[in-house]
């Protein structure tokens, strides 16, 4: 009977006190993991916004390389003794007018780019950020298309150039909308010359993305284009917060810039667009969300090259990075080069 009961008062459990210093410990580890955990999952966080901030960069870059570097193509179109005018860049009356600024006779063209700064009205910009700069490209479609393909009612504008000896001379370049017009010939004047569509494009940055009522305040590089009879707005890169522009003008016609100014400079000099040859693009793209932990958002300083600088005073939770870009633009310092 002792041994049974010394057994009974051993299987009898913890006492109050162990029990609750059991808890305790558990506690503490509990909030040790989530520690961890959330640490672990704060960095990942940090992480995956860093890199999706290098990736806008490269994407905005990349997009931006690859387009503007076209400018100024305008297919067969012989550039000798043109005279380049300046457009609206919200145009959207074709010729006979000659809204577009494309006349045969006294030949005459559009500028392949054109900046606009924070002070220059562009009406067709809606909720453009303010102190970023803008700019305006123009050229023709890479690709040919047969007069004869195109479908009435037509609002795309293309370019038709001749190439027969035969066709009036002063009547070396048509531009429009209508199928009909498009009556100059090709090399063996036998048959319409192929046309190309003409491209009007604008780069900008906007304070939003989804704008308007229920919108968002996510600054992004929107693109405005000529389609048809209208202008077009398409967002392109979130997290695009601030542009500016440095233009490379060729003074002594070698097809190499020789100074770089801002479009206010440029305003004030009275420099030529159609002298650009090179650009330098500078921006900052800023994170989506705010950052989690210390020392990742704090005020900021960032140097712009010739375009001085951009300064965030204070600390917003934002993580930002700064880039620049140069895009040289291969047909109108190209002509240059081989005169």
């Amino acid at each position: 009977m002792n041994m049974h009961h010394v057994t009974r008062r051993a299987q009898r459990g913890l006492t109050l006190v162990e029990l609750m210093v059991g808890l305790t410990l558990g506690l503490l580890v509990t909030a040790a993991l989530l520690t961890v955990f959330a640490n672990a999952s704060n960095t990942g966080r940090n992480l995956e916004r860093a890199s999706q901030q290098i990736e806008t960069g490269r994407y905005v870059a990349e997009l931006l390389s690859e387009d503007l570097r076209l400018a100024g193509f305008y297919g067969e179109v012989q550039l000798a003794g043109a005279v380049y005018s300046q457009p609206n860049p919200c145009s959207t009356t074709p010729n006979p007018t000659g809204a577009l600024n494309w006349v045969a006779d006294p030949l005459t063209l559009p500028s392949p780019v054109r900046g606009y700064r924070d002070a220059d009205a562009v009406t067709c910009l809606a909720n453009r950020r303010a102190g970023t700069d803008a700019i305006a490209m123009r050229r023709v479609s890479s690709e040919t298309t047969a007069p004869s393909s195109i479908t009435t009612p037509n609002t795309q504008n293309y370019v038709q150039y001749s190439y027969c000896v035969s066709d009036p001379a002063m009547t070396r370049l048509v531009f429009g909308t209508d199928p009909s017009s498009f009556v100059l010939h090709n090399r063996n004047c036998t048959a319409a010359n192929t046309v190309r569509a003409y491209v009007s494009r604008i780069y900008f940055v906007a304070s939003c993305n989804q704008c308007g009522s229920g919108g968002d305040s996510i600054p992004t590089l929107k693109r405005m284009e000529l389609v048809g009879n209208q202008v077009v707005e398409t967002p392109l890169a979130e997290g695009v917060e601030m542009l500016r522009i440095e233009y490379g003008f060729d003074t002594n016609n070698d097809g190499a810039p020789d100074t770089y100014l801002l479009a206010a400079d440029a305003a004030v000099t009275g420099a030529t667009w159609e002298n650009v040859v090179s650009i330098k693009m500078h921006y900052v793209t800023r994170s989506i969300d705010k950052a989690s932990g210390t020392g990742l958002a704090t005020a900021q300083s960032f140097t712009l090259g010739g375009a001085g600088t951009y300064e965030i005073a204070t600390a917003d939770g934002y993580t930002r990075r700064a880039y620049t870009t140069v895009i040289r633009l291969a047909n109108p310092s190209g002509v240059r080069e081989i005169q």
